[in-house]
């Protein structure tokens, strides 16, 4: 009698300090490991991608230490984890290479600017897809459909869901887990060879269930977390998205194992247990419907099956993500649309921008606008006479991105506005003009190569540097400095020598941050003349100079400072002596 009551109480308690075990390792663990990580192992503070000179700093900083060689080994690894684990049936090593898949997602725990900084160092395992474009992580994107649907049905009760979100599934999944855990082990000490009990009659795989849900909770859970600090643009939702589709197929694979092993036993318990979630019939056959087509039959019995549907599912949500959540549809239709009828759409976002009070809501709906190109730059024009101070900040960063010679005009004339803030964000808009314009014409220059920025380009120097460049070099005498600084550098993108000369007083400023926005731009420039004064702060007495300073000479390609980089590769800042030995690899062997 106490041995049958002891065994499921024993059972219980076991299933929880499973249950208790991955709550603490998925959520309370990456936090004190993150913390142990960022008070022991330095890295630097800036955000990696701030600006040209953040992402060349990043780049330096990833060679020095090799990590670009263990984000490309330890990727291969995960790959042969999931090949072996599929291909000789050892689910659990594919299991492994499923959860290495989405440990890139609890990188977001790390509260930090720089992208490997603390827990950040697990985004080394996804370098491979951050080399092509940190926007590939966001193919991912079609897993917020669940939490965007349920967030409309809550809004439309007049109830913010997000934490109630967060907790259904968080909780809802830790519950299916536990449950599903303790129904297992009470399976097997009943010596059953099928688990077919309790929850195991609403999924036949509750504990991957439990983690896909559990998992999507963490994952909505940390979009919020720490985000003023975190670095900008990196997306969990692919790793999570993979991690997910290879757990599904790691139950596929058990499965046809269980048949061979089990036989009709388990044929008769698949028959009427659902897969993962219970769902309506019409849902179930619309998911079995591609094995249907190609293989004539609802469930996969071989590993070939499993490959093929995965890899049809995976396509599907990858194209998905990148027709409706990277507004791939919108430029697709945008091509065969009459053009007055896209006239008519840009003329209807442009009053909504205009008329729109939220924030987020007028960045949205003024990337939304921007993404019609060219054409665009009409309503943006227009906007710049709106009422609301922010309209003309989201038109003037708009118009800098689509040149055009009555945007140029434009700017120009506001490069006198009484705004301080207006005169800035103009300042801005005519470089970035002049960068887009230079890029065009420097497909062949080498990244680090020297040269002027404006290139030959026929636009590049046509009407922008005859209409612009006086009123910026007008700008440098600004009654604020944060202006003075953005018309330098905007002159430098304009490849205006005159910006040389008049750097001098900046680079004498007693403020660390005009000394060091005067560097940036010269580095920008990066011409033989610009390299002189560079070379010259190589010996500033703020680090923070220092380091910005070995950037910009890279920049330059000169390799007149080899001297001067061996001797800030000695340098007491550790920041400025990895900068200047990748350097000096660069510009002087």
């Amino acid at each position: 009698m106490n041995g049958k009551f002891l065994q499921p109480v024993f059972l219980f308690f076991l299933a929880a300090v499973f249950t208790v075990g991955l709550t603490f390792a998925t959520v309370e663990l990456p936090h004190r490991i993150d913390t142990l990580l960022q008070n022991n192992i330095t890295t630097p503070g800036f955000d990696s991608r701030a600006d040209d000179a953040s992402d060349i700093q990043t780049e330096l900083f990833i060679s020095h230490y090799n990590l670009r060689l263990i984000g490309y080994v330890s990727f291969s690894l995960m790959i042969l984890l999931l090949i072996i684990g599929f291909s000789t049936q050892r689910t659990g090593l594919a299991a492994v290479g499923a959860f290495t898949f989405m440990l890139p997602v609890f990188a977001q725990f790390a509260g930090v600017m720089f992208f490997l900084a603390g827990l950040g160092v697990l985004n080394v395992l996804w370098l491979p897809l951050l080399d092509i474009s940190f926007d590939l992580q966001r193919l991912g994107m079609v897993i917020h459909a669940p939490y965007d649907f349920l967030s409309w049905l809550l809004r439309k009760a007049g109830v913010n869901g997000y934490w109630y979100i967060v907790y259904f599934f968080v909780g809802g999944g830790l519950l299916t887990f536990f449950l599903g855990t303790y129904a297992w082990l009470t399976a097997r000490a009943g010596r059953k060879k099928v688990a077919d009990l309790w929850i195991y009659r609403l999924s036949r795989h509750p504990q991957y269930a439990g983690w896909i849900l559990w998992s999507y909770g963490v994952y909505i859970l940390i979009q919020r977390m720490h985000y003023p600090r975190r670095s900008w643009g990196i997306s969990g939702s692919l790793p999570w998205l993979l991690s997910t589709i290879f757990i599904i197929g790691v139950a596929m694979a058990e499965e046809i194992r269980m048949v061979r092993t089990s036989g009709l036993d388990y044929e008769k318990y698949r028959s009427k247990a659902p897969f993962l979630f219970p769902m309506p019939r019409p849902l179930r056959r619309l998911f079995s419907l591609p094995l249907k087509l190609i293989f004539k039959k609802e469930l996969p019995g071989r590993k070939r099956e499993v490959a093929v549907v995965l890899s049809i599912y995976t396509s599907l949500l990858l194209i998905i993500s990148a027709l409706f959540c990277m507004d791939g549809a919108g430029r697709i239709s945008a091509i065969f649309k009459p053009a007055e009828s896209l006239r008519s759409e840009m003329s209807k976002i442009a009053v909504q921008l205009d008329q729109e009070s939220g924030r987020t809501a007028r960045y949205h709906l003024s990337d939304r606008l921007e993404s019609y190109g060219e054409p665009a730059s009409e309503e943006f024009l227009g906007l710049l006479d709106s009422g609301q101070p922010e309209v003309r900040y989201l038109a003037i960063r708009a118009l800098g991105r689509l040149p055009s010679e009555k945007a140029v005009l434009r700017l120009t004339d506001l490069l006198g506005d009484p705004s301080a803030d207006i005169r800035w964000r103009a300042v801005q808009a005519l470089g970035v003009m002049g960068s887009q314009r230079a890029a065009e014409s420097e497909d062949d220059r080498d990244t680090y190569g020297s040269g002027d920025p404006a290139g030959t380009s026929a636009e590049g120097s046509g009407l922008i540097e005859k209409t612009a460049i006086a009123p910026l070099i007008g700008r440098l005498d600004d009654n604020e400095n944060y202006i003075r600084i953005a018309a330098l550098k905007s002159l430098a993108l304009l490849g205006s020598d005159e910006m040389v000369e008049r750097s001098r007083p900046f680079l004498r400023s007693e403020l660390k941050w005009i000394r060091s926005g005067a560097v940036d731009a010269l580095g920008i420039l990066g011409s033989e003349k610009a390299a002189d004064l560079i070379l010259e702060m190589l010996d500033d007495e703020d680090p923070y100079v220092r380091r910005r300073s070995v950037i910009a000479l890279l920049k330059t390609g000169s390799d007149r400072g080899c001297e001067k980089l061996e001797k800030a590769a000695r340098d007491e800042d550790w920041e400025v002596r990895v900068y200047a030995a990748e350097a000096s690899k660069r510009l002087c062997e």
